[in-house]
């Protein structure tokens, strides 16, 4: 109730020149009318009194600016010039189509794909699958060069074992900054390098191509990098990292059969019904 009663105060002060009978309106360009609940319900929570009022004169502009423009339009331009009925009728019938369009897929698409369909998919475009960077299940590892158990986490954050993994794991919860497995995702080689201060896609790149694991260096902490799986540059990335991106290329093609279908139905129903005449371009 503060913040309204303020923010109420503000607008009043803004339109302190309005005539008593002009009630809650800020402004007006010739019959266009700004009122004073539409600013109101613009403005976020906690927004503070000064900013409010900057706010709502920003708004005044802005929507004062776009309807006096109209207005020189109106003056200036000719008569040609102010006629649209083309660009509106192209404007409407473009989104007719595209809500006829968007209705029909709605209503006809199938979104379910099972694992098979997508495994098809995978295998039949195999060669969709390869991409300009390594793709990695990553471990790294934060810890402070001060830790008491740093030399034991060096000797083993490489480690496959679960049993040792699983060692490991319960050690830098207690003593490392941050353990991260990444949920045992496979990952794209440039957000493995973001996840690492001072490192780069690029120099990842350099970095992994012989190898699986890598320390580095950093200023009273160090970053502890293992690759528990790794595919190399041009090798397809496995089904698991595509299976997101194969279900939506499923999708995607499942709606463009379905506006073909309805392109072909309107086709044959126009004929059918006389509503479409195609003649003779020949006579």
């Amino acid at each position: 109730m503060k913040r309204l009663a303020a923010i109420s105060l503000l607008l009043a002060l803004l339109v302190a020149g309005c005539r008593p009978d002009e009630g809650d309106v800020l402004a007006r360009v010739g019959e266009n009318v700004l009122h004073r609940k539409d600013v109101l319900q613009l403005l976020p929570e906690g927004v503070t009194p000064a900013d409010s009022a900057s706010m709502v004169q920003q708004y005044i502009n802005t929507w004062a600016l776009a309807h006096l423009k109209v207005l020189k339009a109106q003056e200036v331009l000719s008569a040609d010039e102010k006629d649209v009925t083309d660009e509106v009728r192209d404007y409407r019938d473009n989104l007719l189509r595209y809500r006829l369009e968007q209705s029909y897929t709605e209503s006809a698409l199938d979104t379910t794909v099972s694992e098979a369909q997508m495994q098809d998919y995978y295998d039949t475009h195999s060669q969709n699958w390869k991409f300009p960077y390594i793709i990695a299940k990553a471990r790294i590892i934060t810890l402070s060069q001060n830790s008491p158990h740093y030399d034991t986490i060096k000797k083993t954050y490489a480690d496959t074992e679960p049993e040792d993994v699983a060692a490991l794991r319960e050690l830098c919860t207690s003593y490392a900054e941050r353990y991260e497995e990444f949920g045992g995702n496979w990952m794209p080689m440039p957000s493995i390098a973001k996840a690492v201060p001072g490192l780069d896609a690029e120099s990842c790149e350099t970095i992994f191509r012989g190898g699986n694991k890598y320390i580095k260096i950093g200023d009273g902490k160090d970053y502890f990098i293992f690759l528990t799986d790794k595919i190399p540059v041009g090798a397809p990335a496995p089904y698991e990292y595509c299976r997101q991106t194969i279900k939506d290329a499923i999708l995607i093609q499942r709606k463009q059969d379905i506006l073909l279908q309805l392109e072909q139905d309107l086709l044959q129903e126009g004929i059918e019904s006389e509503k479409l005449k195609i003649y003779d371009v020949e006579q």
